[in-house]
């Protein structure tokens, strides 16, 4: 899916990989996150919270289960993700796994989607990308929740404060992906880097974050769309689309900023 506003391009992601570029790729041209490599094995022993968004008829086909985007666990029955993966669906052709490290398995607990809340002023240039999706049964405990940042969370968006993503996705620039969940280490970046490389106003810092890995250019790929960022043991970021990039900051990943929404997102976890 491509986004554009004015001249300056935003690419939303449609995987859950993270990546890490080679040293000799650490610097990437601003185009579609779809030709970006590595990322390291992670489970979801690990990541308990990190699941998987299925088209329900699909989600014990080979080889990928059917997934196509991701979300995080944040109650037993409710899950959130990006507004861009949802919006065009019916809830009730969705499902959400958990549990499940490697898409080519059927391991882990399935459930299916009965209602999908997406923000009411989203919209096509990827602004208020955060939608709530309820299950209709909880998940069970061993898949721990993970906490939603709130506006007393703000330290968790400083510049240089390490985060994690997390997703399956594409692997290289043949469009490999990733048949099991990875993860990558990224640090927060200043507003006004992403601000300054995308003059257009793509990058609101009242609804996103941005984050990379400035020595290995580290970022998610394509089809990484509503998978979690997190800092400090929060949710701190909902994936959303890739920002342009320089010389001196490799292609940076932009968030929803999750504590901006933390009261919208209350109400639908009551």
């Amino acid at each position: 899916m491509t986004m554009t506003r004015l001249t300056y391009p935003r690419w939303p992601a449609l995987v859950c990989l993270l990546v890490l570029v080679g040293a000799g790729l650490a610097v990437l041209p601003a185009h579609p996150a779809q030709a970006v490599v590595g990322g390291r094995k992670t489970s979801t022993a690990a990541a308990p919270w990190a699941v998987t968004l299925n088209l329900w008829r699909q989600t014990d086909s080979y080889p990928r289960s059917g997934q196509f985007c991701g979300g995080t666990l944040v109650r037993p029955t409710k899950v959130v993700t990006a507004a861009h993966c949802v919006v065009d669906e019916a809830a009730t052709d969705l499902g959400v796994v958990a549990g499940r490290t490697d898409l080519r398995r059927h391991e882990g607990t399935l459930r299916k989607v009965t209602k999908a809340w997406i923000h009411p002023r989203f919209g096509r240039h990827l602004e208020n990308d955060v939608a709530v999706l309820t299950l209709d049964k909880p998940m069970p405990s061993r898949y721990t929740p993970l906490p939603v940042a709130t506006a007393a969370d703000r330290g968790l968006y400083r510049p240089g404060t390490g985060a994690r993503v997390y997703g399956w996705g594409l692997l290289d620039y043949e469009d490999h992906q990733a048949n099991v969940l990875r993860a990558a280490n990224l640090r927060v970046l200043p507003d006004r880097t992403c601000q300054r490389l995308n003059p257009g106003g793509d990058f609101d810092p009242r609804m996103h974050v941005c984050a990379n890995d400035s020595v290995s250019g580290a970022h998610h790929a394509q089809g990484d769309s509503g998978g979690p960022l997190v800092a400090g043991g929060k949710l701190t970021g909902i994936v959303s689309w890739l920002a342009n990039s320089n010389a001196t900051t490799p292609t940076p990943g932009v968030y929803t900023r999750v504590a901006a929404y933390s009261r919208e997102i209350g109400r639908q976890l009551r």
